[in-house]
């Protein structure tokens, strides 16, 4: 039998935990494209404007308004509803208001209300390019070149989407805030209290509340 390519939806009774919908209102689920986040950590703009936001009641709604140029993704006008959405991207929809999509204590992708232009971004790669300049790649695809080499692979940034530019280094300390963005602590904040190598690198963060949890360091992201 020929092979009849990828699928293009999802069944929602196998949904990753972290997306929050309704799993018997209908079979299938509209499956985020290849694109700057990994399909496996983000949900589609179609889903965010008709399942998280009741935007639009159905997907004929969604094109319509993505058609109109009504919805920009980190500054950008984006028309297409399997386009990926994932952790810090800022969502503005003329005529109903921005947003920016977090993720709660319980792993779960939400989008809050927020009124600015800045956004936390992890480095995820780091490379020198010609001239001497060094191409530093984010958890959401974007990249930057810098002349800044104190930038560290795992380090956090703010990045104004306007200017496109950093105003602000978050680097791996003890102490600094963090999010769990993977494992079975998704969702988890607190601070980190120590790093540990163990076979892989661990860290111990703790919350407000005295909570610990031990995760893989690689799965912390720095807030601040």
């Amino acid at each position: 039998m020929a092979n009849r390519g990828p699928t293009k939806h999802l069944k929602r009774l196998v949904l990753p935990s972290y997306i929050k919908i309704r799993r018997k209102d209908k079979k299938y689920l509209l499956k985020p494209s290849p694109g700057p986040h990994p399909k496996d950590d983000s949900i589609s703009l179609g889903v965010l404007l008709r399942d998280y936001m009741g935007i639009a009641a159905n997907m004929r709604e969604v094109r319509y308004i993505l058609r109109n140029g009504r919805i920009k993704v980190d500054g950008r006008i984006v028309k297409e509803p399997k386009f990926p959405i994932g952790f810090q991207d800022i969502v503005d929809i003329d005529g109903v208001g921005k947003y920016i999509i977090d993720i709660d204590s319980h792993g779960y992708f939400v989008p809050r209300d927020y009124n600015g232009n800045s956004q936390i971004l992890k480095v995820i790669r780091k490379t020198k390019v010609k001239g001497g300049k060094l191409q530093y790649t984010f958890h959401n695809g974007r990249t930057l070149l810098s002349e800044d080499s104190s930038i560290k692979v795992g380090d956090s940034v703010v990045y104004d989407v306007n200017s496109k530019s950093i105003s602000k280094i978050i680097s791996q300390d003890l102490n600094r805030e963090c999010i769990v963005l993977r494992g079975k602590h998704r969702g988890f904040r607190g601070k980190i209290k120590q790093v540990l190598n163990i076979g892989k690198r661990v860290a111990d963060v703790v919350n407000e509340k005295g909570e610990s949890v031990r995760t893989d360091y690689k799965y912390l992201f720095l807030l601040g």
